[in-house]
């Protein structure tokens, strides 16, 4: 069945039973767009940080044993820059990006990450590695983060790519906790017997909580939006794991509290302000969505890695709802930086007047940021932004049906409000997978053919996101009476 890796051994330090089914394979694959250009990026980077080393050896092979093999005999020939050393023993196994041996007779530890700083879970990484290596007689005196530099842009070479960060002190105090528990973790891990699941504050955003202790829940407190660590653990010491069972002295948020009163009562909540809000909405109205794509390289010269560059939009106009008088849409040329092009659009479709509704901030954001770039468009754009109206957060604030679940984007909403809407039947139904697939096209990844058959799936997706704000609001016209 394998060894303990890094992921498995990291998710059993969140929780046992993760890691008991990372290591049988349980958790769900990861299969989308945005998934495997994230794997592509990620060996693009390890490939660049290689050309920081010239003189490594690359101790890779397809079976992690015979990388193992490999390894101990490069390191018998005295070589001090090794790619892809890998280690096992007592039944972990690892990896590691970079192993250089300092002339002290230690080593030094790198780890390439994609990000552009420090994270935790880095750190713990690199103490799994070490931990690791300690076991196998390598000793760690230095571990060093490299990630990427926000300096850095196309055509530069890869020392500017990359930017070093000393962690060697927080990775051998992590390495030594790992330590102290791996046997334990071992034992549990190779188990027959899954360990016993329990409530946790990790529970929240698990990858298997719907099979495991979401499983045949209804109105878990996970439901509550937005509730904090504290307030789960308090909940779970009070034996509360559905809303129904919390006691009417714990203290909740006003939205809580809402979200509490429609479970009891299994009413729709609508806030008396609602009509109101949709009131001010003013004529015409204009549904504004962009899609965008961020890189870890950079697609084009002068921007940074990790650059978020709009691509394209959809703009629905309507004179009485859900008539829609006018549609606009705009794709982004592929093969450069568009952002002015699309300002520009917006400014001449948006217009002067009317209220132009969007489904939560990021537009606002966007535009915003435009009007920085472009000093010369700075007004035209602070006019459109002056007009939006923010539909998420009238949703958020004055809306709530049990079957949000205490979510309120647009992807859980929708399916409630329209039920016969959703993003099933589109070929590119997921923001992440849109943005992956402009990213490939950028790339050059894919043929004129597939350019062209991509480019239409992306304006129906985004066209699909502009139509489901018309459906929405005319639904809370229905809800208040404001036909």
């Amino acid at each position: 069945m394998g060894y303990i890796n890094k992921t498995v051994f990291i998710n059993y330090i969140d929780c046992p039973t993760l890691g008991w089914m990372t290591k049988r394979g349980l958790l769900p694959r990861q299969t989308g767009l945005n998934d495997r250009l994230l794997m592509l990026e990620g060996r693009n980077i390890h490939k660049l940080s290689r050309q920081l080393f010239p003189e490594a050896v690359n101790a890779q092979k397809s079976e992690i044993i015979t990388s193992e093999q490999h390894t101990r005999q490069l390191i018998e020939e005295n070589n001090t820059i090794i790619f892809e050393a890998s280690f096992v023993v007592d039944g972990f196994s690892v990896r590691t990006d970079i192993l250089r041996k300092n002339d002290s007779g230690l080593w030094h530890l790198y780890e390439v990450k994609s990000g552009s700083k420090y994270k935790v879970k880095y750190a713990e990484d690199m103490a799994f590695s070490a931990m690791v290596l300690d076991k196998a007689g390598i000793r760690i005196e230095n571990a060093s983060l490299m990630h990427l530099s926000n300096g850095y842009r196309l055509g530069m070479d890869a020392d500017k790519l990359f930017s070093s960060l000393d962690c060697t002190e927080k990775v051998i105090a992590k390495m030594q906790e790992f330590a102290a528990i791996s046997q334990k973790a071992f034992e549990d891990i190779e188990s027959d017997k899954m360990p016993e699941p329990y409530l946790k504050r990790n529970c929240k955003n698990c990858p298997v909580f719907g099979v495991c202790m979401g499983k045949d829940v209804k109105n878990h407190i996970f439901d509550l939006p937005r509730l904090s660590g504290l307030a789960i653990e308090g909940l779970i010491a009070l034996g509360a794991d559905t809303i129904d069972k919390i006691p009417d002295d714990f203290e909740l948020t006003e939205m809580q509290r809402i979200v509490k009163n429609c479970v009891i009562t299994n009413t729709v909540y609508i806030n008396d302000n609602l009509k109101t809000e949709l009131d001010n909405i003013k004529y015409p109205v204009f549904y504004l969505d962009f899609e965008s794509v961020m890189t870890i390289m950079p697609l084009y010269a002068d921007i940074a890695p990790h650059t978020q560059l709009l691509t394209q939009f959809s703009i629905d106009k309507c004179e009485n709802v859900p008539e829609i008088s006018q549609h606009f849409e705009y794709i982004a040329d592929h093969a450069k930086d568009c952002r002015r092009e699309i300002a520009e659009k917006l400014i001449e479709y948006l217009g002067k007047e009317g209220s132009i509704i969007t489904y939560s901030n990021f537009e606002k954001i966007a535009i915003g940021k435009l009007s920085v770039m472009f000093p010369d468009l700075c007004d035209d754009l602070k006019n459109i932004n002056d007009r939006i109206v923010d539909f998420e957060a009238i949703v958020r604030k004055n809306y709530y049906d049990i079957n949000f679940h205490g979510r309120s984007s647009i992807k859980k909403v929708l399916p409630v409000m329209i039920p016969d809407m959703n993003y099933e039947n589109l070929a590119i139904g997921e923001g992440g997978d849109a943005a992956a697939a402009f990213a490939f096209m950028a790339m050059g990844r894919y043929d004129e053919e597939k350019i062209n058959e991509t480019k239409k799936d992306l304006l129906k997706y985004c066209a699909h996101d502009t139509f489901a704000m018309v459906m929405m609001h005319k639904f809370l016209l229905n809800a208040v009476g404001s036909e």
